[in-house]
């Protein structure tokens, strides 16, 4: 298999403290892959590495193949990184691009045909003689990914894109980022806290916890301490399968919980706890519940079975999950 970055004993410490520890990372080349986490996990810290705009305290990474050294000038013309906040040149959108063509050095015979693809791309040839300073949040969110898209990169990392962006222009978005998961030339990597839009544009994801990548579903992560059999969060006391006593987090599949209107006496899923639904929303080809159990709970379910539920916001009910669908951290 070819990577795109394989990262060996990396580490970054911040004030003394572990931003990153990754023992090993392979991130398979010609993919769209999500990288999952909530603030703090160490995702941006992630990007900045893969970007090479910083260096790890210690560890080695190689990028298409060829290891990192003191020099990195032909691998970052390969990367390009759109940051959660990009900042718009003065100028037109087309402005904006063009610097970033003459910045990257591509021939000026070439900077028409790939300024107006960039623009295609992210549905903003309307736009293009607009001054970037005036546009929406969305707007120039894509801008900056049509800037970085116009001089070609193989690796495009986009940096919590959905940050701060009302839903219409998070749709948008999700679109132009399906779009470039179908161009088997390049690899994307996108940073997001909600594992759901991730999972409606790629199943491929790096999922970090306090600097460290996990297999089990951020989602349902709750923190607190194990006494090895039950959980204890601020609020709530959950039964765990067997794991270490120096796990100070859990995470609870979604899809491993059900829903009932009252208590299973003869049910052999240990955790039962009673809630009020406080949410409904759309997730794909499915339906997301948010139950209010001390701690807040998402849980999914098809359209079939929110019907004959027959779900309102603000009902009481009960949720359940087995033991062995929590997963200790």
């Amino acid at each position: 298999m070819n990577y795109a970055f394989q990262l060996d004993n990396i580490k970054v410490r911040y004030n003394g403290e572990l931003a990153l520890d990754i023992e090993q990372l392979n991130i398979p080349a010609n993919e769209c892959l999500a990288v999952l986490g909530e603030n703090g996990a160490g995702k941006s810290t992630l990007f900045h590495l893969l970007a090479l705009l910083q260096k790890p305290d210690s560890g080695d990474i190689s990028v298409l193949g060829n290891k990192i050294t003191d020099s990195q000038a032909k691998q970052r013309q390969q990367i390009g990184l759109v940051p959660q906040h990009p900042y718009m040149l003065p100028g037109t959108v087309k402005d904006n691009i063009r610097l970033a063509l003459k910045l990257q050095k591509v021939d000026k015979a070439r900077h028409t045909s790939q300024l107006q693809q960039a623009l295609e791309t992210v549905n903003l040839t309307q736009l293009a003689d607009q001054t970037a300073s005036t546009l929406s949040g969305g707007e120039q969110r894509r801008v900056a990914i049509a800037r970085v898209l116009a001089f070609e990169p193989d690796i495009l990392l986009l940096d919590e894109p959905f940050a701060n962006l009302d839903s219409f222009h998070q749709r948008q978005l999700e679109d132009v980022i399906t779009m470039l998961t179908n161009d088997a030339k390049r690899t994307v990597l996108f940073s997001t806290h909600d594992r759901l839009q991730a999972s409606a544009i790629t199943p491929h994801t790096i999922q970090l916890l306090k600097g460290k990548p996990v297999s089990a579903p951020l989602l349902n992560l709750f923190h607190g301490h194990y006494d090895g059999e039950i959980f204890h969060t601020k609020t709530l006391k959950i039964f765990a399968a067997e794991g270490s006593l120096s796990a100070r987090h859990i995470a609870i599949d979604p899809l491993a919980i059900t829903i009932s209107s009252h208590a299973h006496t003869d049910s052999s899923a240990r955790n039962q706890l009673p809630g009020r639904l406080t949410s409904i929303s759309e997730a794909g080809k499915a339906v997301r519940l948010t139950v209010d159990c001390g701690d807040k709970f998402e849980v999914i379910i098809s359209h079939q079975a929110l019907s004959s539920l027959e779900l309102s916001l603000g009902d009481s009910l009960w949720i359940s999950f087995k033991a062995t669908a929590v997963t200790l951290l």
